[in-house]
């Protein structure tokens, strides 16, 4: 038999680390969708995201989160490659002459997953990087978010 204190602690916690990775890959997403064409080391949207963060920060900060980033890269790197040429095979369907909805439904799951994967892969990374860098440093980077990508809000 459970413990009732037990479960629903336990009940708290997937939705608590649902909504924070959610949250971390919104965070992400909003420097992926605002990055200049051009910018970052390797020129791909993961790169320019990463850069436009640390350009938000502190100097100090900024090489912290930087430090863990760079470390974890092998980790995501192929995952982060996977999301991107799933969305390309997303962005083909959709603007081909004809759509196939079928194709494109398929190109839509294997997005999904490749999502998936990479918000697994990349989300102990970015919590980490999160907790070397200063409480100003993150509302820092929560601010950025809301102003790039405000959330509609209800009527």
């Amino acid at each position: 038999m459970q413990d009732p204190k037990t479960t629903g602690w336990r009940r708290a916690v997937l939705p608590a680390s649902l909504i924070l990775n959610l949250f971390f890959v919104a965070l992400v997403g909003a420097h992926l969708l605002r990055a200049p064409i051009g910018t970052g080391g390797d020129g791909t949207l993961l790169a320019r995201a990463l850069a436009n963060a640390e350009g938000s920060l502190a100097p100090n900060d900024a090489a912290s989160f930087k430090a863990v980033m760079q470390r974890d890269a092998p980790r995501f790197a192929q995952a982060a490659r996977q999301l991107a040429a799933a969305r390309d095979a997303v962005d083909r369907e959709v603007s081909a002459e004809h759509l196939d909805p079928a194709a494109t439904r398929q190109a839509l799951a294997t997005w999904r997953v490749a999502a998936g994967d990479f918000a697994d892969k990349f989300s102990d990374s970015l919590i980490e990087a999160l907790t070397q860098i200063s409480p100003d440093g993150r509302r820092r980077l929560v601010a950025e978010r809301r102003q790039q990508s405000p959330e509609p809000h209800a009527p």
